[in-house]
């Protein structure tokens, strides 16, 4: 019997978050990059979707940021990964500065953004995950 509770609390669960997805995602995330010096900083600025504004907030987390492909940038990886779980709510978002490796002037880093965003009355939250590529170049 115990099982079958379980089981029955995973499925409605699971369907929760499907019913939750069913219109796309809640947030989105605008990137930037700039370069002061042999400096890169790489913004993550996490929005409510337009269509989403009136009913949607920005909770508490969990969050995290994964770089990927960072080669140019001199970052503390774990097995080809940066990771950051130092979600800034003021911004609100991610923002990461690394210094630039050797001589180069232009690169790019892969990106996966993981947001929870919730309903204004909190009674249904979204994890969301964002995916992406942002370059920077020395001006």
């Amino acid at each position: 019997m115990r099982k079958q509770l379980t089981a029955a609390a995973l499925l409605s669960t699971s369907f929760f978050f499907l019913l939750g997805a069913k219109d796309g995602l809640h947030s989105e995330v605008k990137v930037q990059s700039s370069v002061n010096g042999k400096t890169v900083e790489l913004d993550f600025k996490v929005q409510i979707a337009e269509a989403h504004a009136k009913e949607i907030k920005i909770s508490e987390g969990p969050w995290k940021l994964e770089l990927t492909n960072a080669k140019d940038l001199k970052l503390e990886t774990k097995d080809g990964k940066f990771e950051t779980k130092a979600f800034d709510a003021a911004f609100p978002g991610f923002k990461v500065k690394a210094d630039i490796d050797g001589a180069a002037t232009a690169g790019k880093v892969d990106y996966t953004l993981k947001a929870f965003v919730c309903k204004i009355d909190k009674t249904r939250c979204f994890p969301e995950t964002h995916k992406g590529t942002l370059e920077w170049k020395k001006s």
